[in-house]
């Protein structure tokens, strides 16, 4: 009797401990600081414990970088780096690129594959092609796809080692700090800031581009972010908050949400791949969170830190980990546990039924989109099946908690032709048409 009476209160022990440190978890909490970091500093989080710091001032850049979670902060080289630093963007502990700011043209962007001991440049703008503000690359296919502006867009495919210059159509890029997207090859976009409150978008790897009018006031679209799905997305202008722009259907329909008060002024979007949570940054130094793609926010208070100018998110093993700086140097980090992503702490999100989706892009080339659900965890395989019926290509084929999933197939081996993906988990399965044209 009174070891089942000890069970039952290890057990509810062991419940508490958990429920306490999983909202623990969620809440900002400081990660040390840079000096002097300057007036706009930029962050990039490469992993867990590892981010990367860029601002300075005129003739004096300034980068920072933490291996251990913001317990140190290093002073990096800035060796070859003639001014400060409006962008920056890390793949790992050692290798990160480097936007130079102020100048009007002939603006650099370095990168470094030693930990800021060198720096080489790999991109100069032209003489009057303005200085780089946003930097980003698709963390869900290894950062093999890069996006810069510098008032003119640049891509990369390999992992920033070569940059061709675009061809958007348009002129006025939002010289937003970061307003740019990536989600993939084919899939990106950025703000822009003159006329109507708008975004420029491209579905096909810059094939073609088409403007889209944002549903809030304002003139200057500081803030764009989509889901990998690219079904959802948001949008915002320098003087909208708290109204933002939504969309459920790629961009084709907007309409505004009031994410409620304590965020104002130019903000920032950071969407989590693959999962239903975006945050947002206003320059006031408040930031909200949704778990619901968009529809609801709540604030995300932090540890009486003011003045953030920037912040930037991972996703690993279903834990997002985040951090933000701000101008007078102080740094703090938030881990948002699988629960924010899944709705188990009071979002009902967790799937009631298994699902899959229609692919996205539909047709596509190369790569197009797979949302599926699963209500319980379970062996899950998703196979692509050939007109003839033969098995061409197994992009999901292991065992997965339940939760919603995008996955990003590239069937740039493939053929043109129609195909069949087919699911199978538990005793669930499902199969769907999609088309690959090339």
């Amino acid at each position: 009797m009174k070891e089942g009476i000890a069970m039952k209160q290890f057990l509810f022990f062991a419940y508490l401990l958990t429920f306490c440190t999983s909202v623990i978890s969620q809440n900002w909490v400081s990660a040390g600081n840079v000096t002097n970091p300057g007036t706009k500093p930029s962050i990039s989080v490469s992993g867990v414990n590892s981010a990367w710091i860029g601002d300075g001032s005129l003739n004096s850049p300034k980068i920072f970088r933490t291996t251990n979670g913001g317990e140190n902060w290093l002073s990096v080289p800035v060796s070859g780096i003639g001014n400060e630093i409006y962008c920056i963007s890390s793949l790992n502990d050692n290798t990160a690129f480097a936007g130079e700011g102020y100048v009007n043209g002939n603006a650099n962007l370095y990168k470094t594959t030693n930990a800021g001991l060198n720096w080489s440049v790999v991109l100069t703008t032209s003489g009057n092609g303005g200085h780089f503000t946003g930097l980003a690359f698709t963390k869900l296919s290894g950062y093999i796809f890069g996006l810069a502006i510098a008032e003119k867009i640049y891509r990369s495919q390999n992992a920033g080692n070569n940059w061709i210059e675009l061809n958007a159509g348009v002129t006025g890029v939002s010289n937003a700090q970061n307003s740019l997207m990536i989600v993939d090859n084919d899939f990106y976009g950025f703000g822009l800031n003159n006329g109507a409150a708008r975004i420029r978008l491209t579905t096909n790897n810059s094939a073609n581009w088409n403007t889209q009018q944002i549903s809030v006031s304002g003139n200057y679209t500081s803030a764009i972010a989509f889901h990998t799905n690219k079904l959802y997305g948001v949008a915002a202008t320098s003087t909208s908050l708290p109204m933002i722009s939504r969309t459920t259907d790629g961009g084709s329909t907007w309409n505004s949400v009031d994410i409620g008060s304590g965020v104002t002024g130019t903000c920032y979007f950071v969407w989590v791949p693959a999962t239903p949570v975006v945050y947002i940054l206003g320059s006031n130094g408040g930031i909200r969170r949704s778990t619901d793609n968009g529809i609801t926010w709540v604030i995300t208070p932090t540890p009486g830190v003011t003045n953030l100018t920037h912040f930037d998110f991972v996703h690993l093993a279903n834990v997002v980990y985040g951090y933000a700086v701000s101008s007078n140097g102080n740094v703090i980090k938030l881990s948002d546990t699988l629960g924010i992503l899944t709705g188990v702490n009071g979002n009902n999100n967790l799937p009631a039924e298994f699902s899959l989706s229609q692919n996205y892009p539909n047709p596509f080339n190369p790569v197009t989109s797979i949302e599926y659900s699963i209500p319980m965890n379970t062996f899950v395989k998703i196979a692509v099946f050939d007109v003839l019926g033969r098995e061409v290509a197994s992009p999901v084929n292991e065992f997965k908690q339940s939760g919603h999933y995008v996955i990003n197939f590239n069937a740039e081996k493939l053929s043109s032709g129609i195909y069949y993906y087919r699911i199978d988990a538990g005793n669930y399965s499902d199969i769907k048409k999609m088309v690959l044209i090339k």
